[in-house]
């Protein structure tokens, strides 16, 4: 089975907007066997949304257009649909009354805003649980909202529908290995020779939260799968850091509560200016542990808030081992992280230069500070300063 992939928004192709929503589809329909022939992008305009619509149907099973199911003028995705099947729009009473439910909320809708309920005569619709307008899936085609977490929030049911309607079963099991420290060609050096069945794919792919080693194959071979897998975990397991779903920070709260007393932690950020505390209560049930994050960019912010000693700014200054070792005395948690270092792009010298860092960590009564020449524009090094410090914490608690 084959499928294409429609985005649909004029900011797609004047760069005002960055696609995500075709590599989340590609992975979910990847389980089901169901092949991505083309993706393409087309401007909000009737004769182009259809023109690309005829020439799918003659090349796919499946069509998914995401964008334009908005109340606006020119949000008209439905209405191409509608065109190119030859069906009149018309509005479900009940999803209409859902609607109004959501406006009077904050604000009472105006007849412009019932066309979020629109759709082809005859269409299948997909509750939205975290926005206004359902999915719409007819004749082989469904549209979704351009908005990422309403796509991710109707797209499991469409595809549970689409599933069971053209009985298709899970034909390929996938496995990702999450991994952090290690460069993407070391790495694949290090375990290469490790993936001899020919018949189980795999590749490294480079994401913000690590890269994944990903093995992909039917789904009668997983139990070879598992073999590769624990290999992997003992040719380089200080490397990994969960597999498929799991992120570092979920598994840095599964430590800090796996004792018999669950550990508190608080963070003292200058360069990352709260990236670590953000991302780790992302995690559902962190107030159990997390305390507080502290934000002291500025020297005088570190002797106030943390008790950072004035002679030690002055002798090593603020980007020093030093200073991330006091900062970590002035958090009273059971687990601290401390970072201070130069983002960028100016203020290096040629003994501290752009993208040095310097993280501290402790646990309990153990503490060590990590020094990193880290490289990238100053938000890439604000990130990889972020996930060295959970890194190098996951180390340290596993």
């Amino acid at each position: 089975m084959k499928a294409g992939i429609f985005l649909v928004g004029t900011e797609l192709l004047n760069g005002a907007t960055i696609d995500t929503n075709s590599i989340y589809i590609a992975e979910e329909l990847n389980k089901y066997g169901i092949e991505i022939e083309f993706k393409m992008t087309v401007r909000d305009v009737m004769s182009e949304i259809t023109k690309a619509l005829t020439y799918a149907k003659k090349n796919v099973d499946l069509v998914i257009l995401t964008g334009g199911l908005g109340p606006t003028d020119d949000d008209i995705t439905k209405e191409a649909m509608a065109k190119f099947l030859k069906k009149k729009l018309v509005v479900d009473e009940k999803e209409k009354q859902e609607l109004l439910k959501k406006y009077k909320a904050y604000k009472n809708p105006n007849k412009t805003n019932f066309k979020e309920v629109e759709k082809p005569e005859g269409a299948v619709s997909f509750k939205n649980d975290v926005g206004m307008a359902p999915a719409v899936y007819i004749d082989g085609m469904v549209a979704f909202p351009g908005f990422p977490n309403e796509l991710k929030n109707m797209f499991p049911k469409f595809l549970k529908y689409y599933v069971k309607e053209n009985n298709l079963k899970s034909k390929i099991y996938i496995k990702d290995i999450i991994t952090y420290g290690i460069g993407e060609s070391v790495l694949e050096t290090t375990v290469k020779d490790l993936f001899t069945e020919g018949d189980i794919f795999y590749e490294f792919l480079v994401k913000d939260y690590g890269t994944l080693i990903r093995l992909q194959t039917k789904i009668e071979n997983k139990k070879n799968v598992a073999k590769i897998v624990k290999k992997l975990y003992n040719r380089i397991s200080e490397f990994i850091i969960g597999e498929d779903n799991d992120r570092i920070e979920n598994t840095i709260y599964e430590c800090l509560n796996s004792g018999e007393k669950p550990l508190t932690i608080s963070t003292a950020e200058s360069c990352t200016g709260g990236m670590i505390a953000s991302k780790l209560i992302e995690v559902p049930g962190i107030s159990t542990n997390f305390i507080e994050g502290i934000v002291s960019y500025s020297n005088e912010a570190k002797i106030k808030r943390l008790k950072v000693k004035k002679e030690t700014l002055e002798k090593y200054g603020a980007v020093s081992e030093e200073v991330a070792r006091e900062m970590l005395a002035g958090l009273k948690t059971d687990v601290g992280i401390s970072t201070t270092g130069i983002a960028g792009p100016d203020g290096g010298t040629k003994d501290k230069p752009v993208g040095l860092v310097y993280i501290g960590i402790k646990v309990k009564d153990e503490v060590k500070v990590f020094r990193r020449e880290l490289k990238g524009d100053r938000n890439k090094i604000r990130q990889r300063a972020m996930m060295h410090a959970l890194y190098n914490l996951l180390k340290i608690l596993k």
